[in-house]
């Protein structure tokens, strides 16, 4: 009885020292942190399947699948530690440092009321106030010339096109617009075209900009939302 005693209390004793052993082989030391609501995460060392994590300024080592202050090790190596903590996966790596309170990021949405069939809302090209119709018909953004010249937009002549339209074909020009934007919604570099003739109204807003965003609709509103 005695012999077994002394054979427990001899490997009770080695196991701080094959902790501290194993703790010394972590590849990097305070490598990245978290706050997420009233949880602050630092990664002070990795390995495989084990992580150094201070947990509101408690050191802390688990291994995946344990939990300590409401922080779940999901998965651990030399390179990162994912961690499962309010509900949500984060994502600790070599070179990440995340801080302050952590709110995942809103997609911009922009909700367009119909009006006799139309959807037609404010926006701006270049950081000029317009009014535009979108028409998911039409492949690119579309205006008159009168237009194109009331917002001071370059049209070089030299290149004109055919474009069908209500009223038959009609010569246009294209020319790039350095900035679209709808409520928070936004593209550069977008692509129109200016019609000579045979266009008036509202400016078309076609998939030249609609391709950046996905389209809904819910009870009478066209619901437009970022998608990159």
């Amino acid at each position: 009885m005695q012999k077994l005693c002394a054979v427990v209390l001899r490997v009770n004793a080695l196991i701080p020292k094959l902790l501290r052993s194993r703790l010394a082989a972590f590849s990097l030391l305070l490598i990245s942190s978290v706050t997420l609501a009233e949880t602050s995460i630092h990664v002070e060392g990795l390995m495989n399947n084990m992580a150094v994590l201070k947990i509101n300024g408690s050191q802390k080592i688990l291994r995946v699948g344990q939990t300590s202050g409401g922080v779940k090790l999901i998965s651990a190596d030399a390179k990162q530690a994912v961690v499962l903590v309010d509900g949500q996966k984060k994502v600790l790596g070599l070179s990440g440092h995340i801080s302050g309170q952590y709110q995942a990021p809103k997609k911009a949405t922009v909700s367009i009321q119909q009006n006799n069939g139309q959807y037609l809302t404010s926006g701006s090209i270049n950081g000029r106030p317009v009014r535009f119709l979108v028409d998911t018909g039409a492949t690119s953004i579309s205006m008159s010339m009168e237009e194109a010249q009331r917002l001071g937009i370059p049209v070089d002549r030299s290149n004109p096109i055919y474009v069908g339209t209500a009223g038959g074909r009609v010569i246009g020009y294209p020319v790039t617009l350095d900035l679209v934007k709808v409520g928070a919604l936004k593209a550069s570099y977008v692509r129109c075209v200016v019609l000579e003739s045979g266009f008036t109204g509202e400016i078309l807003l076609g998939m030249t900009f609609l391709q950046h965003v996905n389209i809904k609709h819910e009870k009478g509103f066209m619901v437009l939302e970022q998608n990159f």
